[in-house]
């Protein structure tokens, strides 16, 4: 079985879109699945690797860095 993803913007057409592919012939709507919520961890590694980060030699850097 082959699988088509459409990423529709205007969600108005949704109801529409759904009726016209449901009338043809071997053609079914599979729901998508939810998206998981990355955790703390996942978040901090793609932060990291996007460069978001801040090295510090000791905490009184840090603060300084902070501005406190």
């Amino acid at each position: 079985m082959t699988q088509l993803i459409l990423n529709i913007e205007d969600t108005t057409i949704l109801p529409s879109l759904k009726k016209i592919l449901g009338a043809i012939s071997g053609v079914s709507i599979a729901k998508s699945q939810p998206r998981r919520k990355k955790s703390e961890m996942e978040l901090a590694l793609v932060d990291k690797a996007e460069g978001r980060v801040v090295k510090c030699k000791d905490k009184q850097d840090l603060f300084n860095q902070l501005g406190l």
